[in-house]
Order: structure tokens, then sequence, then C-alpha cells
């Protein structure tokens, strides 16, 4: 049985309930020696030597206690140290979770600032990191701990947001009765299974519905257009979606696209990728909003956010781009918006953000030229 000094996140009651499985006894301590700085690479917690660290102290925990922590703890590259902490009824063995190497940004750490700004993403981050537990490696977590906090804020950011509804839609998410939920695979997507009984519009039960989903981190869309030239730029890439389904060409067209970061917004989504997949610079202010939507809310659970950006396309704009680190492999192509628009006709715009906001310029495009 081992007691534990939590000075930083876990200090958030909800969240080490969640990692730990159950509610933990803990009581004031102090760490004598080093004191809680805001990390210098963002708003998390880290040791820095000098001062006191006030937290709290666990009660003795048990083995499996121990192991959950560990495993959380270790995505994010802490290690235990044992330590001596000043309690309540003073000095007390104890171990610390500490980040070696990592630095403070000479600014203090505030629980109460972080639990407003990250702490509900964080629990539900910590509940997929935690089903990882003996399934997958601590490197493989670590590996995509962003991704699980991208998809975390999507969560989020759906619960929150409020649609207007002028036809139907009197039925809520709380008349639905959720038995269960599975999680088969979890990685770049995560695959769910869904147990639900749901009301019909007839005022009957739907009884027990089996249904799969792929749960995807939301993204962005951003269509750069120069108004001066009136032509636009499209990459080009290998798509897996195309691929899977047999197509003789998988390499597609589309607009500039990526996933949002923990922390962004759909703007500084979309002005990021723009740099990255096309090497095109925009400011906010150039950003014209097309839509925000479910691609294929039947078994697809993502948001998307399109965008059309006035840009400077000069002859040249183009080439080859992508990130090396995320394998990406993307060429940019300038391409006239009439023959863009006439592509919806054809069948050349093979996907929903092309054909979206191809259509979008093509009601849009005068006013944007003027």
């Amino acid at each position: 049985m081992s007691r534990y000094f939590l000075f930083g996140t876990l200090m958030h009651d909800a969240l080490l309930t969640d990692v730990v499985g159950r509610v933990v006894a803990c009581e004031p301590g102090t760490l004598a020696g080093w004191h809680v700085e805001r990390a210098a690479a963002g708003d998390w917690p880290v040791l820095v030597r000098g001062g006191q660290a006030a937290g709290r102290l666990s009660e003795p925990l048990d083995a499996e206690a121990r192991t959950r922590l560990d495993w959380y703890e270790s995505a994010f590259g802490y290690l235990l140290e044992a330590v001596e902490v000043a309690g309540p009824d003073g000095p007390a063995p104890a171990l610390v979770y500490r980040a070696p190497g990592r630095g403070g940004s000479g600014e203090g750490w505030s629980l109460a600032d972080w639990i407003a700004a990250h702490g509900a993403r964080t629990r539900l981050a910590a509940a997929e990191v935690m089903r990882g537990l003996g399934v997958v490696r601590a490197d493989e977590i670590a590996a995509r701990r962003g991704m699980i906090q991208a998809r975390a804020q999507g969560i989020l950011t759906a619960r929150h947001h409020r649609r207007r509804v002028t036809v139907g839609q009197e039925l809520t998410a709380s008349a639905v009765d959720v038995a269960e939920v599975r999680y088969p695979y979890e990685g770049f997507h995560r695959v769910e299974e869904w147990v639900i009984d749901h009301p019909r519009f007839d005022g009957t039960r739907s009884g027990t519905i089996r249904r799969a989903i792929s749960h995807v981190t939301d993204a962005v869309t951003v269509l750069p257009y120069d108004p001066v030239r009136d032509r636009v730029l499209l990459v080009e890439q290998i798509r897996m979606g195309a691929l899977a389904k047999g197509d003789p060409l998988p390499w597609m067209l589309e607009p500039v696209a990526g996933l949002i970061d923990a922390g962004e917004t759909p703007v500084t989504a979309a002005l990021r990728e723009m740099a990255e997949e096309a090497g095109v610079g925009a400011a906010v202010g150039d950003l014209h909003f097309v839509g925000r939507y479910y691609p294929s809310p039947g078994g697809l659970a993502q948001v998307l956010h399109s965008y059309v950006a006035l840009a400077d396309l000069p002859d040249g704009t183009g080439g080859l781009h992508g990130l090396a680190a995320e394998s990406e492999d993307i060429r940019a192509h300038l391409v006239p918006a009439d023959d863009l628009i006439a592509m919806v006709d054809t069948g050349e715009a093979a996907n929903a953000p092309l054909i979206i906001a191809a259509l979008w310029l093509a009601l849009n495009r005068d006013r944007l030229r003027s």
C-alpha cells in the first residue's frame, strides 16, 4: 500500500475518480524543495525546484489503484519518485509523478482555471485512455494523445451547439435510452457499437437497436479563391476511403482540409491547414463561412466546418506540400473557377466538401469579386 502526493490535474476530484475507478480519500500535504508552475509547453503543472508545493496526500492505495494511476500518468511521460510529504500527522513517505526535463514557465498554475478551461474535455479523454489499460501499450496511447483530446473536444462542442430548427426536431437526445456503448477499436478513428431504444414518430418505441459508427475528430475544409484571377486552389492526395471502396482513382481533388486539434477553433485550424497543405497565407477576415455539417451522420460521428478563403493565387502557386511527420503527400493545383463549378456536373468533383464549396462559390462568386 502506497500513498501519493498529488499536485496537479489529479487534484480535480472527478478526474481522480475516473482514473482510479473509485473515490480516493485525500488530505492536505506539502512537498518541500519544490513548487508548482505552469509548464513552458502548455497549460499543465510541473514541479520546479525551490520553495514548497501545496497539494494532496492520498490514502494508501492498493495495487489496482496504483496500476491505473501508473497507466494514466505514463501516457503523459510522468515517472514516479519517492518523496517525503508534510501531512496533517507529520512527515509521511509518498510517491509523486514528475516529468523529468520539463521546464516551467515561471508562472503559477491554477487548478480552478485549468478545470474551467480543460476539465470536461480531459475527463472525456481520460475515459478513452483508461479503456486502453491492458489492451494497448502505453506508448501507443501517448502517440495518439492529441487525437484523443481532439475527439473529446468535438464531443463537448456538439453537446453545446444548438442549430436552428424550423421543421420537425421535436425529439431530443434525452429521449433516447442508451443501454450500452462498446468500443471494439480505438485508434486514429474510434469504432463504437451502440445499443439504444428510441421513440418512434407514431408514439411507440423502437425496441432494442444496435448501430455501429466510426467516431472521427472534427475537421475543417477551406477552398482558397482568388477573386481577381477568378481561380481556386485544389489539393490532390490519396484517400483511403476511395481505395477501400475499390475506386480505381483513389487520388482525389479536394479543398484544403484537416483535423481540428484540441484547443483550436475551426478558424485557426483552417488558417493553419492552408499554410501546411497549400503554402497559402490568409487572415481571419479572409474566411467566408460555408457551413457546419455532418458529412454522413448515419455511420460517421464527425462535424465538418467549411470555408472559402479569399487568397492571392498567382502563377506558380501550387506544387508539393504536406507534413512528413503525418505521411502527407499533397499536390496543389490552380483551377479556373468556371472549371471547378463544371466539375460538379461532370462528376469530377467526387467528395462532399468539394461539391459543397463549389456550389457555394457559384452562388457567391459575383459578390466576392465585387
